[in-house]
């Protein structure tokens, strides 16, 4: 490398700026780092600009990140910049003596990364303080993707039956660093991942994010790249009845950007379930029931997000946008159900028609300010989202068998809900910071449900009051946070038709800690605990009976209590040139732990035994395990990635009641099991040719006391093609390749047991093609090996 000409082209270009003066300099020094790693960075250029006018003058840091410039007395403009980096820059800095500007941290811009890179490309996984990076645009499947369906290539999560889950528990799931109601999964599974610049997977999460947030998943979206108009356009089709579209345009101007995102789907999603069960009493056989379902369901979706940065100043950037969701599904499930006496010979059959029509309509204002005050680090940040959030649930029921009952209902749920967030943050010294924060949420859910059996309707208030504070700093080599956050909530349940009130309140502190030790300079080591508290959703407070057949209903628990979680984690990083492993263990303590309960309610139906399933608070939890991330750069065009997550999981606890005939129910959940996931992927890419990425995931055995879920293996694969001088890229995408994507599950009591099985019909095969309008994906590449490159000033 001949980083060095650098350097000497410089001090001769500053040599013959100064030499002619015959008049006393000053120093003008400081050290530059990266903001979210506190790595030095060495060759970032200082660039000094004389006011009102004047020649510039130059320097560059070296490998320990600091800089001298010798200027004379005068007022100047000083920037420094480093390549994909945002450059900071301050204005009439008057250099009376010499000066020192102490440590300067710039951002990484992703936008740059785009289209300048120092040396080779920018990797499809990144990690930074407390997160990994994924870029999406790196990932050859995204084209042909929703989102949901990208999921399972991240670092550490998987997704369990359209649920994300990092390493084995629910993640947060949030868009462009806020909640918001576009992450629910029937949004997510709507929207294409070609919409998508990066995805954060934080699995250490600080004060300054809700109590309930254990680990997050953060989706950041295109919103343009360069000056001027640009766009891109992607088209889909696929087998089976899937179609859609994707549009990404803004225009950016010196004053002003402005983006949209829109995207429309329609999938026609077929799905399979056989369930053979038998009874018992006393021990013996008594009956027999046999059920198959057909799960046909047309689900459109359009998804748009309007905006603009409006750049006030330098230091004051003010952002709005309007986020627009529609679903629109509608289903129909066929089951066939066969009862049988304990000799196997039928006694009763039923022909179950469920029709539905589900309508969900999401209004979603999001309003930013942002502003960097003189002080260098010291900037205020404050965000308001409201959100409107209308669904409609329209369904008939037809049964053949006569002492079945007919049911039709309409339900309604708008969900209202207005956050607002504000932070402020100041240097105290050069190696130490601090953050305050406020956050608001105030939500209500009306809920109305008119139908043949019953008619139960709800009005649903929650507010909750945070406020928190954290401490960075660094000594020699160790980084650490320190944070603690306050949480104050109130909720109040009125059902309108009993006339019944429940109010609760919780006023809860969360303490966090995370340090990190640089080893060396491609190796780290850290450590971090976490407490959170995760509160019921509305959905598990609804006492409404769901039936999912004649004998198997879902019923909310408006008494559940909040889950209290100490979180413990224990990390390591190595970067080499050929291979990346960050191996984690984590160690996870739940109190009062939320468990879905099945058990019997003493109704018989047809002899069948009528089953109800349950949220319910059941003992303690501890979970515990390992996550190893492995990438292994096996040639220039091949990368590899094996990523396996095992974990123990031990619970203490023992579940009461009694059920309509006045009978006791208990259900032991003391046990012990071994859990966890496998996934491998690999990227090759032929040059002038194609690319190719394939994943693979194989989830253990899951054994329960009541339950358990057989493994099983799914892999997937894309193919993509650029055209036109890369100004366009044509994929192929297919999940579950070998439609092997099944959940089988045996339940099993005193009384019962029961064997399922729920599968895809068809799997997913997509066809997509993407043309940019002033997007090329060409970069331009700085060599510093060349002998003709030049600064540039």
């Amino acid at each position: 490398m001949k980083k060095r000409l650098l350097v000497v082209l410089l001090l001769l270009f500053n040599f013959a700026q100064l030499s002619a003066q015959d008049i006393p300099l000053f120093s003008v020094t400081g050290k530059v780092i990266d903001i979210e790693t506190s790595q030095t960075l060495e060759y970032a250029t200082v660039l000094i600009s004389p006011k009102p006018s004047g020649n510039i003058i130059g320097g560059i840091t070296d490998k320990k990140g600091n800089f001298k410039v010798d200027v004379p007395k005068g007022q100047y403009d000083i920037t420094i910049g480093f390549i994909s980096y945002k450059s900071k820059t301050y204005k009439k800095y008057n250099i009376i003596n010499d000066t020192h500007l102490g440590t300067i941290q710039l951002e990484i811009d992703s936008e740059a990364l785009e289209t300048v890179q120092i040396i080779g490309e920018k990797k499809l996984v990144e990690r930074k303080l407390g997160k990994f990076i994924y870029n999406v645009t790196k990932d050859i499947s995204a084209d042909g993707n929703t989102i949901i369906g990208i999921m399972n290539n991240l670092p550490s999560v998987v997704v369990d039956n359209g649920v994300p889950m990092i390493r084995g528990q629910e993640a947060t799931v949030m868009i462009n660093g806020k909640t918001s109601s576009m992450t629910k999964s029937d949004v997510l599974n709507s929207m294409p991942a070609g919409s998508i610049e990066k995805i954060e997977v934080i699995t250490n999460p600080g004060a300054q994010y809700s109590a309930a947030f254990n680990s997050i998943i953060n989706i950041i979206l295109k919103k343009g790249k360069g000056e001027g108009l640009n766009a891109s356009v992607t088209g889909s089709i696929g087998h089976k009845d899937i179609y859609g579209g994707l549009l990404t345009l803004n225009h950016k101007s010196e004053k002003l950007n402005f983006f949209t995102n829109t995207s429309y789907s329609s999938r026609n999603k077929i799905r399979l379930s056989n369930s053979e069960n038998e009874y018992f009493l006393n021990g013996v056989t008594s009956s027999f029931l046999d059920e198959n379902s057909v799960f046909d369901s047309k689900n459109n979706g359009f998804y748009t997000t309007m905006g603009a940065d409006f750049y006030v100043s330098e230091n004051t950037t003010i952002t709005t946008s309007i986020n627009y969701s529609n679903l629109d599904y509608t289903s129909k499930t066929l089951t066939n159900s066969y009862i049988f006496d304990d000799a196997r010979l039928e006694t009763s059959s039923n022909y179950r028609e469920h029709k539905g029509n589900f309508d969900n309509e999401i209004v979603e204002f999001v309003g930013n300010l942002e502003h960097e005050f003189e002080k260098e680090g010291r900037t205020i940040s404050s965000s308001i989202i409201h959100t409107r959030d209308a669904e409609s649930n329209n369904d008939i029921i037809n049964n053949s068998n006569a002492n079945y009952t007919d049911e039709s209902y309409i339900r309604t749920n708008k969900f209202l809900k207005t956050v607002f967030n504000a932070n402020f943050n100041s240097p105290i010294t050069e190696k130490s910071s601090y953050t305050i924060g406020y956050r608001g949420d105030f939500g209500k859910a009306p809920f109305r449900n008119s139908g043949t059996v019953t008619n139960l309707d709800t009005d649903y208030t929650e507010d909750v009051h945070a406020g928190f504070i954290i401490y960075n700093g660094s000594i020699g080599k160790f980084i650490y946070k320190l944070g603690a956050r306050g949480e104050f909530s109130k909720r109040t349940i009125n059902y309108l038709n009993t006339n019944v009130n429940q109010k609760r309140s919780t006023n809860d502190f969360i303490p966090s800690t995370y340090i990190e030790y640089a080893i060396r300079e491609n190796q780290s080591a850290s450590v971090g605990y976490n407490r959170y508290v995760f509160r019921a959703a509305i959905n598990d407070l609804k006492p409404f009976e769901e039936k999912f057949s004649e004998t198997s209903s879902y019923v909310g628990n408006e008494q559940l209590k909040p889950v209290y979680v100490d979180s413990y984690k224990l990390d390591y990083a190595f970067f080499g040139k050929k291979i990346t492993f960050i191996p984690s263990l984590f160690f996870e303590k739940y109190h009062d732990y939320l468990q879905e309960v099945t058990y019997e309610t003493g109704e018989e139906i047809n002899g069948v035994k009528k089953l109800i399933t349950s949220p319910q608070n059941v003992g303690h939890v501890d979970y515990y395990g390992i996550d190893l991330y492995t990438t292994l750069k096996v040639y220039e065009n091949l990368n590899l990635s094996f990523n396996p997550i095992l974990y123990y999981f031990d619970q203490k606890g023992i579940f009461e009641t009694t059920n309509t005939l006045n009978e006791p129910v208990v259900i032991d959940y003391n046990q012990k099991s071994f859990n966890g996931s496998l996934n491998f992927s690999s990227q090759l890419k032929i040059p002038n040719l194609f690319n190719f990425q394939t994943n693979i995931s194989h989830f253990l055995i899951s054994e329960g006391p009541v339950s358990t879920r057989k493994a099983y293996t799914y892999a997937s694969a894309a193919i993509t093609k650029d055209l036109f001088d890369k100004m366009a890229t044509l994929s192929l995408t297919t999940n579950d390749i070998f439609n092997s994507q099944k959940t089988r599950r045996d339940r099993f009591d005193t009384n019962y047991f029961s064997k399922s099985n729920i599968r895809n019909k068809y799997q997913d095969i997509i066809l997509s093609f993407t043309y940019r309008f002033n997007q090329s994906k060409k970069s331009r590449k700085i060599n510093f090996d060349k002998k003709d490159t030049k600064p540039h000033f």
